[in-house]
């Protein structure tokens, strides 16, 4: 019954970790015009979250020490669900309460994994399948909704509406702890090997550092195009509800995407997809038209296989429990810095050139770049430690 029970909190949880941030992409143009601001402001309303992920990798450990995993998966359920309710009201309540979002997001990113090795490590790959799934079904859902909702309503009740899956899974969470409690399985044992220290992963890890670069690079990317795709369709010729529906396909196309890692075992050949479906993406734009649904499509789907090749790398990364945590929270921490840089750097970019030439050149240089140090780790061998 327990694991009943879990299942709904991981996904309803999981149904927060994308929506508020990817799902204002699609209206980033209407805040251009309700506020008078420039695509440097709307930059930030990614980059800000990205950064929060990065700070909030490292808060969580020890704010869970002081108040414990109930408590603080009930807080930062309430956290998301003001956030979003408030940031709506002017420019500087935007950037205060998206500071609050991301934060929220990383602590309860954070925290799910916690929350399945408390009460089901033996479910643990079932239950990030469907974590993984919901984030991205939930983030295709709000990207195709939003323009509707804002034209209907207005722009900033549907990001207040952002609120409601973060107070379902407040509401769910609280009734569910005698229920979790009752099925309670016995947490994966800590083994007795020394622990190693973030600065001795910082200083001494090499592989560890592939795995941030890999991470943050695919992350970088993902997140950019989240935030640049509905301009650059829009600027080809589609209309803004239909740039959110195609920004909608991207993340849906990306939901069976995990699949393919189960039909092929090799990793060198996943890269290599990936990066045919990377650089075929960026050059499909070029085409207008037809082109830019096959954009949606092949970058929609490499993004979702990347992201799961990138767990995949760290989950095998060691066969000792306490390096894969390690270079895991390693990972986030450095990748969602570099993530952070991108979406401010490819809007300077069109800022300064005045068109996406230079952009979709930028992004495919980095493509390259992301995939080279994927084969890298592959051809590795440090990782068995």
């Amino acid at each position: 019954m327990s694991k009943k029970y879990l299942t709904m909190v991981v996904v309803l949880i999981a149904a927060n970790l994308r929506l508020a941030v990817t799902g204002m992409t699609p209206i980033f143009s209407t805040i251009q015009s309700a506020w008078k601001v420039d695509s440097t402001y709307t930059s930030l309303l990614m980059t800000i979250p990205l950064l929060c992920f990065a700070i909030g990798a490292m808060l969580t450990p020890q704010i869970l020490k002081q108040i414990g995993l109930n408590w603080f998966v009930a807080l930062s359920a309430v956290l998301l669900a003001v956030a979003n309710l408030l940031r709506v009201i002017n420019v500087t309540t935007m950037l205060t309460g998206t500071i609050l979002v991301g934060l929220a997001i990383a602590f309860l990113n954070v925290l799910v994994p916690t929350i399945i090795a408390q009460y089901r490590p033996n479910d643990a790959t079932q239950l990030t399948s469907y974590y993984s799934l919901t984030m991205s079904l939930f983030s295709a859902i709000g990207m195709g909704l939003v323009v509707p909702m804002s034209n209907l309503v207005s722009w900033q009740f549907s990001i207040q509406l952002f609120s409601i899956p973060a107070i379902i899974a407040l509401i769910v969470w609280l009734l569910s702890q005698k229920k979790l409690q009752t099925g309670l399985q016995q947490p994966i044992k800590k083994t007795d090997a020394q622990p190693i220290s973030f600065m001795q992963t910082l200083l001494h890890d090499h592989y560890a550092w592939l795995l941030a670069l890999f991470m943050g690079l695919q992350s970088l990317i993902f997140y950019s195009l989240n935030t640049w795709l509905p301009s650059i369709y829009v600027d080809h010729g589609v209309s803004s509800a239909t740039a959110g529906f195609m920004l909608s396909l991207f993340q849906l196309i990306g939901i069976p995407a995990a699949l393919l890692l189960t039909w092929i075992f090799n990793k060198r050949i996943i890269l290599t997809i990936i990066l045919i479906g990377y650089v075929g993406g960026m050059l499909s734009i070029l085409l207008n038209g037809i082109g830019l649904w096959i954009s949606a499509l092949l970058l929609g789907f490499t993004s979702a296989l990347i992201f799961t090749l990138a767990m995949a790398l760290i989950t095998s990364s060691s066969n000792r429990m306490e390096v894969i945590a390690v270079r895991s929270g390693f990972a986030q921490f450095i990748g969602y810095l570099i993530a952070a840089v991108g979406p401010l750097l490819f809007g300077q970019l069109h800022s300064v050139t005045g068109g996406w030439l230079s952009v979709i050149i930028t992004f495919i240089i980095f493509m390259v770049v992301t995939i080279s140090i994927g084969f890298k780790i592959t051809a590795s061998e440090q990782f068995q430690q």
